[in-house]
């Protein structure tokens, strides 16, 4: 999406390719802060816009020609020391008779920003660095048979210092919009689970009428529900 207007009969998107999309509605889980770029905010509501910032995300992905890796599903690295935060196996997560048995695949979450080391590195050079640090930890080998890498742009919202005054200005922007709602990890700039943006899809599809309109009263008493979220791991 390159372009978003809103009125009070409808509301028009234009994507990418210049193609042009009407709708009674629209509702955004895009990044805020390239939502109102798009929108086409106010300066305020930009320059708001450009102080909220997000870590990004690499995923390395290793397959390994065993079974299973550990018992658990998850391990969990707190320290500094330790590049990625979290190594799951989606393995564990599923039970599928597709599964091939004698192959297992971890999937290891790198934190960084754009454009940093972790940001520009190769493949093969990714894969070893989880490699070598899992075994510095003392868990079994990971030596790979092969590596693949996904990188997320905007993954966990910073809430550095203003963060707050400036989320309430696009916020408020958003809300002001006629027919435009905002919602999810990204559109909330919420770090929050994935039950939590379901939840929130709920809340909001709750909130639509048979006729289409949209009750406001009733999704402002979920946004409050929304500030008790709390993440779980």
């Amino acid at each position: 999406m390159q372009g978003l207007a809103t009125s009070r009969d409808g509301a028009t998107v234009t994507l990418a390719d210049g193609s042009v999309i009407c709708g009674g509605r629209v509702w955004s889980t895009l990044p805020l802060p390239a939502l109102a770029q798009m929108a086409g905010a106010p300066r305020g509501v930009l320059v708001a816009a450009a102080g909220l910032t997000q870590r990004a995300l690499v995923l390395v992905y290793l397959a390994l020609p065993i079974p299973r890796w550990t018992e658990y599903d998850a391990h969990y690295f707190p320290s500094l020391d330790v590049p990625f935060h979290r190594v799951s196996e989606p393995k564990r997560y599923r039970d599928s008779a597709d599964d091939p048995r004698d192959v297992t695949v971890l999937c290891a979450e790198i934190p960084c920003d754009l454009g940093d080391a972790t940001w520009c590195a190769t493949t093969q050079e990714l894969g070893d660095l989880v490699a070598t640090s899992l075994e510095r930890e003392g868990l079994p080998s990971a030596a790979p048979v092969h590596v693949e890498a996904r990188r997320v742009p905007n993954a966990y919202p910073v809430y550095d210092l203003g963060y707050a005054a400036r989320f309430a200005a696009l916020d408020a922007w958003a809300a002001s919009r006629p027919r435009l709602l905002t919602l999810g990890r990204q559109g909330l700039f919420a770090h929050d689970n994935t039950h939590h943006a379901l939840a929130m899809a709920w809340a909001a599809t709750d909130a639509l009428r048979d006729d289409g309109s949209f009750d406001e009263s009733l999704w402002a008493a979920a946004r409050r529900d929304f500030a008790d979220h709390v993440v779980e791991d």
